[in-house]
């Protein structure tokens, strides 16, 4: 919510989203082989791998404990012995203590646990799963050639979000334990709460880790009614409203990712001339507002007289700037929107910084191509990696672009990702703002972007 198409990519995105949209009329999203068959509310699948397994689960249950109980149950099935982590994502109805609980210690060894709160719903193989009773997924591993840490810090118990984040490293570091000859720090996946850190911690861990590991992850979301009483990151046995999760992956195999947003940047722009970092107060010397909806040829004006949720409504027509490194050229999308005095003080709200001087891009999309660039980024990762043989997958996506995908829709975003990445086990979550990796440039956080981490099994698995 609230990058990285080159621009000549978005007529081929175009083209791909009709013939996408006439296999959806053939085919529905597939539905996960199972031994034995799931309860109605929950569902899953867990996959062996050689000296380890990966699976996932998830629960529409009322009760969180047997929400957790059932959608392990399916995740684990195929399971020996306990997984190095899991991977937990819960709606705002499930108390993430009461998640931490369910999962528990078992054997009296604490479980190892990574997991943020998502926005409505989980996506896995078998579909887009949300109730009014809220949805719990998971995804446990035990990855043979892959050491694992786990570590989170609070912003209140360092003296900045620097700080915070180095606290957070060591203490995942300190978790993964000793590591076996030639494993290195390969791919860190985070979660932050929203509290507008998200770069400032991205630029502490590029330095605690010399720059080159590729960070991807998501701004833990609540609900709109209840905000940041309702958002939340949960590490090992400790739950954090403020704060950040990590989790480190040391590994001798590569990782594979992709990283995008699935927009047309036009050739409107302009240079940001007044801005507090996520408050846009003027665009080459003029009110925000103004120029936002001059360049969407008065759409923007005319949904907020008609009493449009603006935040929901302007998602598809984000603000982009370009980044540049050497012959690697990436577009980095942000969510500006019009707030509740817009109309008065003309200013555009963001979640993500844009700071006077930088030129900002007018961009635009549908809810169809949103759909379809989901089903590509499995496809886009494995093409930049093809010697990794994934086990699991984890989906990183805005929920702004979940908002704009018709509920009759959604589950055809399972079965897109799925038909891209093949049979493995994977689980999406839904996020206020996205981290990820733009291969030759760098990591950045920016909103209505969509990530996918393939995360590697020992290669005579995937032979």
């Amino acid at each position: 919510m609230r990058a990285r198409a080159i621009v000549v990519a978005a007529g081929a995105f175009l083209v791909a989203g009709a013939v996408s949209c006439l296999l959806l009329l053939r085919a529905g999203p597939p539905r996960a082989a199972s031994t034995t068959a799931p309860p109605p509310n929950s569902g899953g699948r867990s996959h062996k791998l050689i000296g380890g397994f990966s699976g996932y689960g998830w629960s529409t249950q009322e009760e969180t404990k047997a929400a957790v109980d059932q959608a392990m149950a399916q995740a684990t099935a195929e399971a020996m012995g306990e997984p190095d982590v899991t991977f937990v994502f819960y709606s705002h109805q499930h108390a993430p203590a009461r998640v931490v609980e369910a999962l528990g210690s078992p054997k009296g060894s604490p479980r190892r646990v990574c997991g943020w709160s998502s926005y409505h719903g989980v996506l896995t193989p078998d579909g887009y799963h949300a109730s009014p009773q809220g949805v719990i997924g998971v995804m446990p591993l035990r990855l043979p050639d892959v050491t694992v840490g786990v570590g989170a810090a609070t912003f209140g118990e360092a003296e900045s979000p620097e700080a915070t984040a180095r606290l957070a490293l060591r203490r995942a570091t300190e978790d993964a334990g000793p590591l076996p000859p030639g494993r290195r720090l390969s791919m860190i996946v985070m979660s932050a709460t929203y509290d507008g850190n998200e770069e400032r911690v991205l630029e502490s861990l590029r330095a605690a880790t010399d720059g080159p590991v590729p960070v991807l992850g998501g701004t833990a979301a609540g609900s709109p009614q209840a905000g940041s009483s309702d958002w939340s990151v949960i590490a090992n046995g400790q739950v954090i409203r403020s704060g950040l999760a990590l989790c480190v992956f040391y590994s001798a195999s590569p990782f594979a990712w992709s990283f995008q947003g699935g927009f047309h940047r036009t050739g409107k722009s302009g240079v940001v001339t007044a801005s507090d970092g996520r408050v846009i107060r003027e665009i080459d010397g003029r009110p925000a507002l103004d120029v936002y909806d001059e360049w969407s040829g008065g759409r923007v004006g005319e949904a907020m007289r008609a009493g449009r949720d603006m935040n929901t409504f302007a998602a598809l027509y984000p603000l982009c700037k370009t980044l540049t490194s050497g012959t690697a050229t990436h577009n980095l999308f942000v969510h500006a929107w019009p707030p509740e005095d817009g109309a008065a003080t003309k200013r555009l709200v963001t979640s993500a910084n844009l700071w006077k001087g930088e030129r900002v891009f007018f961009s635009e999309g549908s809810w169809n191509i949103l759909l379809n660039r989901l089903g590509a980024l499995p496809r886009l990762a494995r093409e930049e990696a093809p010697d990794v043989h994934p086990a699991a997958a984890l989906l990183i996506c805005c929920e702004a672009v979940l908002k704009n995908i018709p509920p009759g829709q959604r589950d055809q975003m399972a079965f897109l990702v799925s038909k891209s990445l093949g049979d493995v086990p994977w689980i999406g979550v839904f996020t206020w703002g996205e981290q990820g990796n733009f291969r030759g440039v760098g990591n950045y956080h920016g909103n209505l972007l969509t990530s996918v981490v393939l995360l590697p099994q020992a290669a005579s698995d995937g032979e």
